[in-house]
């Protein structure tokens, strides 16, 4: 009887602790949580995401080769989302003016699509770009399958001088992976957007509304912190592909 109730007890106290074990867990989970939230909303108010979202956007590397005699042969642009779309029209807009610049055939890295490719091509057409210099690569559907079959499928690129444009996000991603590959002779232009240069203060605008709801007449409360908000979502993202990229061994 005595045996009995002993194990019951120790059952019991080994519940208990299995119980204990998983609530500090829980409470672990939840204060590094909050703690990541806190840490991310102070950064919004420092300009840490924007020089960190810049740097994802920069081309650190140059081979040896100085820009000044850098001359491209090929325009590659890596595709973004669907057309229309915020990121592939960044995209085509600076494909478009550095094509028409130096009057080089584009090749278009972007997964097939029943509309996409027609409509890339549409605008790039519009904005001066010979049809004829358009090349599409539809194979592949992330950064490491496209510049693999990018590899495979123009194999002579690989000796040819290349600039490649995408996001600034995915720009550092991109140019590791083409340099991963072979791709040797490349530089990289971030389709960076261009901020307003007109006064947004509300000192003189007359707005009406409730008074007693005060105005919020700070450009950084209004859109510089969300801003910066979403650029540390980007940043964070990017960098945990970027250390998955690695640990594959893809960069």
């Amino acid at each position: 009887m005595f045996a009995i109730k002993l194990k019951h007890c120790q059952a019991l106290m080994a519940s208990s602790l299995k119980t204990m074990r998983i609530d500090l867990l829980l409470k672990w989970i939840v204060f590094t949580i909050g703690i990541v939230f806190i840490t991310l909303g102070i950064l919004a108010f420092t300009p840490v995401p924007f020089h960190m979202y810049w740097y994802l956007g920069e081309d650190t590397v140059r081979d040896g080769v100085n820009d000044s005699v850098f001359s491209p042969d090929y325009v590659i642009m890596y595709g973004g989302g669907g057309m229309p779309s915020e990121s592939n029209l960044l995209r085509l807009y600076y494909t478009a003016e550095f094509a028409n610049a130096i009057h080089k055939p584009i090749v278009l890295v972007h997964p097939e699509d029943s509309v996409c490719q027609e409509e890339m091509k549409r605008f790039l057409v519009n904005y001066g770009v010979s049809a004829d210099s358009i090349i599409y690569m539809t194979d592949g559907s992330n950064t490491r399958s496209q510049t693999v079959c990018l590899a495979e499928t123009f194999p002579y690129l690989k000796q040819k001088s290349l600039l490649v444009i995408s996001s600034p996000e995915h720009l550092s991603r991109t140019l590791k992976c083409l340099r991963k590959c072979g791709f040797n002779k490349i530089r990289g232009i971030a389709s960076f957007e261009h901020a307003v240069d007109f006064d947004l203060k509300l000192n003189k605008e007359k707005l009406h509304g409730n008074n007693f709801v005060p105005s919020v007449k700070s450009i950084k409360l209004r859109y510089t912190y969300w801003n910066y908000l979403e650029l540390e979502i980007k940043c964070i993202r990017e960098y945990i592909a970027l250390s998955y990229y690695w640990l594959k061994d893809w960069i």
